[in-house]
């Protein structure tokens, strides 16, 4: 491929991105929030259930070795 080529390829393929941009339906502020608040509810809600899990299996686990 010949550097004209080349330059043409990666020209139309920034058009082309540009193009499929514009079609994309991008969220609004106030749903972007609302998703956020689910997320960090969520990975609070797994963080403290493997937690509790942690905390049970070493306390049965410490309970084995100290036996």
């Amino acid at each position: 491929m010949t550097d004209t080529a080349k330059k043409r390829s990666i020209m139309k393929h920034f058009k082309e991105t540009r193009a499929e941009m514009k079609k994309v339906s991008w969220p609004s502020k106030k749903e972007i929030l609302k998703h956020t608040q689910v997320v960090l509810i969520a990975i609070t809600i797994i963080g403290l259930a493997l937690w509790l899990a942690d905390l049970v299996f070493g306390t049965v686990l410490n309970f084995f070795i100290m036996k």
